[in-house]
């Protein structure tokens, strides 16, 4: 456990301190604001309770600012090969699986700190003329059931793909995934759009919303209709859950085959230890 919190310290810390985390996520952050339409936040009445506003505000946060951090950690674990680094980590006495984990919640969390930021600055904008202390209360409530659930899946796959098709090629299929499975318009093409894998949150919100947010059923209504069931608590509560899930099972492909081979690998490292001695 002491090994895990240093890695996830030390990985959090360092993309923590990278410009371009800040940078990429203020960019996307600010055109969705300028661009957000007559559906955003902005155009919400007077006595709007701070629950829908905030929520509101979290969904549009997530339609674009989760590409940032997905190519922000596409490189994470590729940079160490590149470097040469990583036969001296693997001499390390934790295990391949603690470092993996490490750097997996430290991205989390470094991550969520811009995300975490652009709603506490937009409770902040709302509590000027809104005056209500809740906003930022609800702001949190955001971020736990809208914002960090994307990020979690987000950073499973960002981590993990790219150490199979590369990090250049995988930032092109990200992109190519995030607008067909979350904002494919209906009737185009069959699309997880509108299902509980979207990990841009719209199930959660649609809930936080009282069930009238935004159109749930983009995409193809007639394809996975199992996973598009009608918006409420338990499903907003199912939709996190896969979401996370879904953001765990590379992570578990990687330790899975990172422990094998480390298996295939001892009886020729305890060969050699024996012909030494």
């Amino acid at each position: 456990m002491t090994a895990l919190l240093a890695v996830a310290r030390y990985e959090l810390r360092m993309q923590a301190r990278k410009r371009s985390l800040w940078i990429s996520a203020a960019l996307l952050g600010g055109v969705l604001v300028l661009l957000q339409g007559d559906r955003g936040p902005r155009s919400l009445p007077a006595g709007t309770p701070p629950r829908e506003v905030m929520a509101t505000w979290a969904l549009l946060f997530s339609i674009l600012m989760p590409l940032a951090y997905g190519m922000l950690l596409a490189d994470r674990l590729v940079r160490d090969r590149k470097l040469r680094v990583e036969p001296l980590l693997e001499s390390l006495p934790h295990a391949p699986v603690t470092r993996l984990a490490g750097k997996y919640l430290g991205g989390i969390a470094a991550c969520g700190l811009p995300g975490l930021a652009a709603l506490l600055v937009a409770a902040t904008v709302e509590f000027t003329y809104r005056h209500d202390p809740g906003l930022f209360i609800w702001a949190l409530v955001a971020f736990a059931l809208v914002t960090f659930p994307g990020i979690a899946m987000v950073a499973g796959f960002a981590l993990v793909c790219p150490i199979i098709v590369s990090a250049p090629l995988f930032r092109v299929l990200f992109v190519g995934y995030w607008f067909w499975g979350n904002m494919l318009a209906p009737g185009l093409l069959p699309s997880l759009t509108g299902t509980l894998l979207t990990p841009i949150g719209d199930y959660t919100v649609t809930w936080l919303l009282g069930n009238n947010g935004p159109a749930l059923f983009a995409g193809n209504p007639g394809w996975l209709t199992f996973l598009r069931p009608d918006p409420s608590g338990a499903t907003a509560a199912a939709s996190v859950a896969v979401i996370i899930l879904c953001g765990l099972i590379p992570l578990a492909v990687a330790a899975l085959a990172s422990h094998r081979q480390a298996r295939a690998t001892w009886p020729a490292h305890e060969a050699r230890s024996t012909a030494t001695v």
